[in-house]
């Protein structure tokens, strides 16, 4: 295709996301329902060209925005204290999910055991894309919104994990079980390895900048960049992204590093990066539907559908009260045909069913037409009913109907929390350095301490291992050479320290004179944490020991 063609292609791909968001909401309709019929529709207009994705440029380029942008808004305070409710739904929901329609396909529709295994955790993960909208319209239940969206970005890592194990797996020639296990740590230990890399190296590198054009395009580089690495070694791309989203959201709200304006700005770009790709890829669902497959699978996808709402509808109960009861998380009695009901099936599904076709299975057409079937179906049925079966459930609660007090309270509730969180917009790199990130600088500290003292003793002890060994003169330089080398050290880490110390009491004077602030200063927090390093006796520890000369041996 020429590079006009492309530019055309890109060019309508856009045109149609705006006008059919912009009716869609208009009409109060579902969005992803309308992308994938104007991908079907695509198909049928020849002069109307799109840009052709395959399943390889999908999963590289449009599945880690998604997926990163989903972690970079989720609320991270909530997902913690969530935690117990999300990973119970996520993980053991899932994998009871998987094996629950594997169990269908391998008896009823006659698909032998991998197969039913491989489309089972195709069409297990959720998609949340579809009823977001419908949640923000009518105000469902922050708490109810949040378990609906974290068990969907977690299901996603896991399905995809566990797809990509299953390929491995069928791609070799001979499966051990050294080989299953070799892939299966490789792919999980080694993505979250490299997420927590990429995270702890993207917040640091955010408090040496204060350019928010800088903050994006290192935002930009992790999330792809986390994602093409771990793919190239084995790794699961998707768990990196999503370790390295969660652990950014968290670092940047607990300990700054990032300006409270360039946050934002961060929030809003990767939220249009996530919605155009979100809506390229359902025209994508769309355009790569083969209707006369679809009529010719109905019957099986209507029995597979019934079963799978049946299944989540159990699933879901079943999980709740272990929740409850174990986790001491209440799951209200209204909540639960509600998370059933939220359980749509999206572009993951379909991208990962596509993929199939080049692994040789006897039944890949059946597993990819039951996979588009499903995830029409569900878009159809639960896409368009999301909205009434959330309100007659009693979920929506329209911001309209807060007290008049909560809404005085909160933006001063934001203020404090952005100060609280050292959201900095005028300091400098040095001070937000301080500011934004002291841990590592405390940790530095007291990991520099230890080293240093190891390294002392360490060279004491050869140092009077090897006095009977060696000639005097050189007996002599080594020494004076290694006490030099350690007063040096201790003196820089000494004086670095203290600095750090007259930096916080610095701010903390300055915090005391400003009323504004109704809360425990941080600087008083951080200083005092110096303070006790400083007090252990771990510096002036460093300070040069007199070491007693050792005695000259007989033979000299």
């Amino acid at each position: 295709m020429s590079f006009h063609g492309q530019f055309q292609a890109i060019f309508n791909i856009l045109l149609v996301v705006t006008v059919i968001n912009l009716a869609t909401r208009r009409l109060r309709l579902p969005s992803s329902l309308a992308l994938i019929l104007a991908g079907v529709m695509s198909t049928m207009m020849t002069s109307f060209s799109l840009p052709s994705l395959s399943p390889e440029i999908f999963m590289s380029l449009l599945l880690p925005p998604i997926i990163f942008q989903e972690t970079l808004h989720l609320d991270i305070d909530g997902f913690i204290d969530e935690s117990k409710s999300v990973l119970g739904f996520a993980i053991f929901g899932t994998l009871l999910m998987i094996a629950a329609i594997s169990l269908f396909l391998n008896t009823f529709l006659g698909f032998n055991l991998l197969e039913a295994f491989l489309l089972g955790i195709i069409i297990a993960p959720t998609d949340p894309v579809a009823v977001i909208n419908a949640f923000q319209e009518i105000g469902v239940d922050k708490r109810f919104q949040l378990i609906v969206c974290g068990e969907s970005l977690l299901n996603d890592g896991i399905a995809i994990a566990l797809y990509s194990i299953i390929v491995s797996i069928i791609t070799l020639s001979t499966i051990t079980m050294t080989s299953v296990v070799k892939i299966t740590s490789v792919a999980i230990l080694g993505g979250v390895l490299l997420g927590v890399i990429f995270s702890y190296a993207a917040h640091i590198l955010f408090c040496w900048t204060d350019d928010k054009f800088t903050e994006v395009l290192i935002s930009f580089l992790v999330a792809f960049g986390v994602f093409w690495i771990s793919e190239t070694i084995g790794a699961s791309g998707v768990i990196a992204t999503v370790t390295t989203g969660l652990i950014i959201n968290y670092r940047t709200h607990a300990f700054g590093g990032i300006g409270k304006d360039s946050f934002e700005m961060l929030e809003a770009l990767w939220e249009f990066i996530g919605f155009a790709a979100s809506s390229i890829a359902f025209i994508f669902i769309g355009a790569n539907l083969d209707i006369s497959v679809l009529f010719s699978n109905a019957y099986p996808t209507i029995y597979l559908f019934a079963f799978i709402m049946i299944s989540r509808h159990i699933m879901v109960y079943v999980v709740g009260n272990l929740i409850e009861r174990l986790g001491g998380k209440e799951i209200p009695g209204n909540w639960m045909p509600g998370l059933s009901w939220s359980g749509l099936r999206g572009a993951v599904s379909v991208v990962l069913a596509l993929g199939v076709s080049s692994l040789g299975l006897p039944r890949s057409e059946d597993i990819i037409a039951l996979t588009f079937g499903v995830v029409l179906t569900s878009n159809v049925i639960q896409g368009l009913s999301i909205s009434t079966v959330i309100q007659r459930l009693g979920l929506s609660r329209q911001s309209g109907d807060l007290p008049s007090e909560a809404k005085e309270v909160a933006p001063q509730r934001m203020n404090a929390e952005y100060s609280s969180q050292g959201f900095k917009t005028e300091r400098s790199i040095g001070e937000k350095v301080l500011f934004s990130a002291p841990e590592y600088f405390v940790f530095e500290t007291r990991v520099g301490t230890w080293i240093l003292l190891r390294l002392q003793h360490a060279l004491e002890f050869i140092n009077m291992y090897t006095a009977t060994k060696m000639p005097k003169t050189e007996r002599g330089m080594f020494r004076r050479g290694f006490e030099f080398s350690t007063d040096l050290i201790a003196f820089v880490l000494t004086q670095i320290t203290q600095a750090r110390r007259n930096y916080y009491w610095e701010r903390e004077k300055e915090y005391a004179t400003d009323r504004s602030h109704q809360q425990d200063s941080l600087y008083q927090i951080r200083k005092r944490q110096v303070d006790r390093i400083m007090k252990s006796g771990g510096i002036d520890s460093l300070r040069r020991r007199k070491s007693k000369k050792p005695k000259p041996s007989d033979t000299e």
